[in-house]
């Protein structure tokens, strides 16, 4: 669910702007990592680990 949910925010930010993503879910590392690398028009800059919340910072490039 954190990609749809991801994708959904993305969608409504302009380029240039950084959208925060925090999940629970340890598969969302892969997952985001996987669908950043294959969308055109964005960017993962950052992913952080901390205990059970994983944390992640997608930039909108387009």
């Amino acid at each position: 669910m954190p990609i749809v949910k991801t994708k959904q925010a993305i969608d409504d930010l302009e380029a240039g702007n950084v959208l925060e993503v925090v999940a629970t879910d340890s598969g969302s590392m892969s997952d985001i990592q996987g669908w950043a690398d294959g969308t055109d028009g964005v960017e993962l800059l950052e992913q952080v680990e901390a205990g059970d919340l994983y944390t992640h910072y997608v930039k909108k490039t387009e």
